[in-house]
């Protein structure tokens, strides 16, 4: 069963460095966290290829594209430093 996860602000690049270099039982899950993000970055380009592509291709512009794209690019960004 899934539930929503509750608001919290997320962890920023300069954070998991700070727990990588103090916490060395930690790096597992740091290195998980920042799998994800690199994902997100190569799941980012992906969509801009495939958008590239079918407004080449087809014309036009795709709702689910779009979203996607406002999704990814939240993600993409919420733990980075300001």
């Amino acid at each position: 069963m899934s539930y929503r996860l509750p608001d919290f602000r997320p962890v920023t690049q300069g954070e998991l460095r700070q727990i990588w270099s103090d916490h060395p039982d930690m790096r597992r899950l740091v290195l998980e966290v920042e799998r994800y993000r690199r994902l997100m970055a190569e799941i980012d380009g992906l969509y801009k290829a495939t958008h590239e592509a079918w407004r080449t291709n087809g014309g036009g512009h795709l709702v689910a594209l779009h979203m996607l794209q406002t999704l990814m690019t939240t993600e993409r960004y919420r733990g980075a430093d300001s």
